[in-house]
Order: structure tokens, then C-alpha cells, then sequence
């Protein structure tokens, strides 16, 4: 049996609208922070400044590997169109492929 893949990190955010959120991925994949960055739209539900909000966002989700989460996490926080932008993370385990693809397409110290 062969070894399994390095294990990747899974990063979700939500961004305002469509235009954000690919200028956000577009920024992550051309630092060489991210593997891939997958768009989804969603409806949001949520409390504010004390006021129960509603929103139409796009939810991203980017994968990349333990060596450049921290700078992935740094950009998301510095490029991010809001004050408090939600960023949730954790570890997957990708299949032998995919996780090869993702770990060459990343470069932490780029």
C-alpha cells in the first residue's frame, strides 16, 4: 500500500459578492498560497451589531497545505473586504492525486 498524501488544511470564508470573492482567490492562488479555491453562493443569516442580518455572500472554500496556512490565514485577514471576516479551517485527507496536484501547486515561501 502506498503512503498516503500529506494531509491538506481546509479554509472556508464568505465574501460579499462573486467580484470579491474571485479577487480574493485570484490574490491567494498568485501568491502560491493556495491550491485551489472553490466559489459557492449562499444565503446568510446572522447577528451584527446587535441587529439579526440577512446576506446574499459567496462562501469560499481553499485548499492548501500545513506549511503555508499561517500565511494563507494572514492574507485572507489583510485582503479581506470585512472587519471581521469569518475563516474556519481544518485538516482533510485528500486522495493520493488530488493531494500530489495540491501540495505542487503550492509554494509557502513564495
Amino acid at each position: 500500500m502506498a503512503p498516503r498524501p500529506e494531509a491538506l488544511w481546509l479554509v472556508l470564508t464568505t465574501e460579499a459578492d462573486a467580484q470579491k470573492a474571485s479577487a480574493l482567490a485570484e490574490q491567494l492562488i498568485s501568491r502560491e498560497l493556495a491550491a485551489c479555491v472553490s466559489f459557492q453562493a449562499i444565503q446568510s443569516c446572522y447577528r451584527w451589531q446587535g441587529r439579526v442580518e440577512h446576506a446574499n455572500e459567496v462562501q469560499l472554500l481553499i485548499k492548501t497545505k500545513a506549511p503555508g496556512l499561517n500565511a494563507l490565514l494572514g492574507a485572507i485577514e489583510a485582503l479581506h473586504s470585512y472587519d471581521t471576516p469569518e475563516i474556519l479551517h481544518w485538516q482533510a485527507q485528500p486522495s493520493h492525486a488530488y493531494g500530489a496536484w495540491a501540495a505542487a501547486s503550492i509554494n509557502p515561501d513564495a
